[in-house]
């Protein structure tokens, strides 16, 4: 059946749904296994976020996690799961001591403040293992814009000027053309 359905499509419908089968596939397969959670933050609110990860590689453990903030987000302090010893702050944490096994998962707390513009920004997270491989991942934080005392000063009136000479412009537009038009219509008679 699929090689009668493969020569009834013309060849840019094959590439694109070629297209759209990589972009369901893709993000399934790179999604990363450090997760973060919560995954989102507000614009200038200190909040305590935690990336938990699963030992992916038995036999081997999981002996470390490195995570690096992207530009914008600061590191205030770490935590340590039990067992585990934490230890950084600004762009960079790392936990280490302790062993991950099997396929259990430990979530590693932080406490993160975002000065940066609203949208997503890419943590780097690295799991070592104890037979000196490591892994890197790409973890996303949604920046959220601030809201509150936190919040930029809104000045309206600035947009309400403009709406108000927009209005003026359209109207001024349309009374012109009106009386070009009955100029015209007399010219003609």
């Amino acid at each position: 059946m699929a090689p009668v359905l493969s020569r009834a499509l013309p060849s840019g419908v094959k590439r694109a749904l070629a297209v759209a089968l990589i972009a369901l596939i893709l993000p399934a397969a790179t999604a990363a296994h450090v997760v973060i959670s919560p995954p989102f933050v507000t614009d200038g609110v200190q909040t305590d976020v935690a990336f938990t990860t699963p030992n992916e590689r038995p036999p081997n453990a999981t002996v470390s996690l490195r995570v690096t903030a992207p530009p914008g987000v600061e590191i205030v302090s770490a935590s340590a799961p039990a067992g585990w010893s934490a230890s950084g702050a600004g762009s960079a944490a790392t936990w280490s001591g302790g062993r991950l096994t099997g396929r259990s998962r430990a979530s590693f707390p932080l406490s993160v403040i975002a000065r940066a513009r609203a949208g997503t920004y890419a943590f780097t997270a690295t799991q070592g293992y104890d037979d000196g491989a490591a892994v890197h991942w790409q973890v996303d934080l949604i920046v959220l814009p601030a809201s509150g005392a936190a919040a930029p000063k809104q000045h309206p009136w600035g947009a309400i000027v403009a709406a108000v000479a927009g209005v003026v412009v359209i109207g001024g537009s349309l009374f012109g053309m009106r009386f070009l038009r009955r100029r015209s219509t007399l010219q003609d008679s």
